[in-house]
């Protein structure tokens, strides 16, 4: 990518100009415009705007330039890290709503067929033992468990995960511990490039795996990673067998010996008692509400935006509407009066709430909130859908209410999948819904993520990725008028 300075002098060049007759013509002090493409001086917003007019540019390139400029703006590894973020919100729906699949009885080996010590040079070879192994252990032990220490960022150990994604291996309990990249300090996190992929990669993980989890995280010295320069630096522990794998993961070596088993069993147990949890697995989305409760975003200033796949519908429901939707449950009364009570926050803060057109239109065409499983509400009429709707209008209208800005969908294609929402300053919940309906809530315990995550979402205007209030409620309104037709 180009600097903003190269750029401009590129299309000085093309245009016909110097810097001074480009300097008299946008009103821009030669010697400030000399000096920014000197790199002695940044470029501001309001000399851009100035520049931008005066250069005769294709969507393409101004699309380029605008790139240029925000990077110019934030730092290039500030949008690196963006853009890491952006590739979490991006992942494909069919990956985070994976149902349980069937066992692969192909991939099969005997493990006694497997040597006490083997060196595996083919990757096929290598899951299908792994697997092999994680099964005889599911069959045969009460407990079964799987350790991993491993470079998650990389894409082998979720791909070899994906064989776990049945009820079969419903009673393996996974424990991961997983190294994090050091950030420079509490505000200066914007190298977490590392530390996102990592979460990228284990989001299908979190939604699919059907036995208990855990992941574990320890820092370690900035840009200092050395598991590159270990033979096999990633290891897996079973209840038969500890198995090394290369940095690549191209090779690996099975040990099935009880003395170095507990040796390894010991220094796995001793690292996990030094790291941090990340997660403890799923929860469901009502204790995510009894957690929002505690923690209001309002508390914290600044962070008073999140990014939903639906409006925050649940804010204009009034306690007939409960009544009216809610299934007849043992936990109905229980979580009617969570709901108030959470109705009453939201009724108290001033927040902003980016959301999808795709969970617009699922409310819109078949009343489907996806905070209220199925299994628990039913789905909202058409007449209530449209007062709603026109609750959000009136809230936009409003400077001391909540504001609802509807995603660009052909600038973010956001999952449906996929919610995100915060309690700063260290938790950063991620709500998953899987193609079977079943909703799962993963809080994510680790500063450097929740800020970075919330610095991509506080800075999306910037990124021209969400519609105006005008525009986002024009959009509400013809939801509105074609459902007051069906009406």
């Amino acid at each position: 990518m180009e600097q903003i300075q190269d750029l401009i002098k590129k299309h000085i060049d093309a245009n016909g100009y110097t810097i001074y007759s480009l300097s008299a013509k946008c009103g821009i002090n030669r010697t400030t415009l000399q000096k920014v493409l000197a790199g002695q001086r940044k470029l501001t917003p309001q000399m851009y705007e100035k520049l931008i007019p005066f250069f005769s540019l294709t969507p393409a390139e101004k699309s380029e330039f605008d790139k240029c400029f925000l990077i110019d703006q934030i730092g290039t590894e500030r949008y690196q890290t963006h853009m890491q973020i952006r590739n979490i919100l991006e992942i494909p729906a069919d990956l985070l709503g994976q149902s349980p699949s069937a066992a692969a009885d192909s991939f099969i080996t005997d493990i006694s067929e497997i040597p006490d010590y083997a060196l595996i040079n083919d990757q096929f070879q290598i899951t299908n033992f792994i697997y092999s192994i994680v099964r005889h252990s599911v069959k045969n032990f009460e407990d079964p468990y799987l350790y991993i220490f491993a470079d998650m960022s990389k894409s082998y150990i979720p791909g070899m995960l994906r064989q776990f994604y049945n009820d079969e291996f419903s009673s393996l309990t996974t424990i991961q511990l997983i190294e994090f990249c050091k950030v420079r300090d509490l505000h200066g996190n914007y190298d977490n490039i590392h530390n996102l992929k990592c979460v990228t990669n284990l989001l299908p993980f979190f939604s699919a795996c059907t036995g208990d989890f855990s992941v574990h995280y320890y820092y370690a010295p900035h840009n200092e990673f050395r598991m590159d320069v270990i033979a096999f630096p990633n290891y897996l522990i079973t209840n038969t067998h500890v198995i090394f794998l290369s940095p690549d993961f191209r090779e690996a070596f099975f040990v099935a010996n009880d003395e170095f088993h507990q040796h390894y069993l010991d220094i796995y147990s001793s690292a996990l008692s030094r790291s941090h949890i990340l997660t403890n697995g799923k929860q469901p989305p009502s204790e995510l509400l009894d957690q929002l409760i505690d923690a209001a975003p309002a508390t914290y200033p600044g962070y008073n935006m999140c990014i939903n796949v639906q409006p925050t519908f649940e804010k204009f429901f009034t306690s007939s509407m409960i009544d009216k939707y809610m299934c007849d449950t043992p936990y109905r009364d229980m979580l009617k009066a969570k709901l108030l009570t959470r109705i009453r926050q939201l009724e108290s803060e001033n927040h902003t709430v980016i959301f999808t057109s795709e969970g617009l239109e699922l409310f819109t065409k078949h009343g489907k909130v996806v905070n209220f499983p199925d299994t628990l509400a039913k789905r909202t009429d058409i007449a209530d859908r449209i007062a709603i709707l026109n609750r959000i209008i009136e809230s936009n209208s409003r400077e001391d209410d909540y504001t609802f800005l509807l995603i660009d969908k052909n600038k973010l294609r956001t999952s449906l999948n996929l919610t995100i929402s915060f309690a700063p300053p260290m938790i950063t919940y991620i709500m998953l819904t899987r193609n079977d309906g079943n909703t799962i809530c993963i809080p994510l315990c680790e500063h450097s993520i929740c800020s970075s995550i919330m610095d991509f979402v506080q800075t999306l205007p910037q990124y021209d990725m969400i519609l105006s209030v005008e525009d986002t409620n024009r959009i509400l309104q013809n939801h509105i008028d074609e459902l007051s037709r069906r009406l």
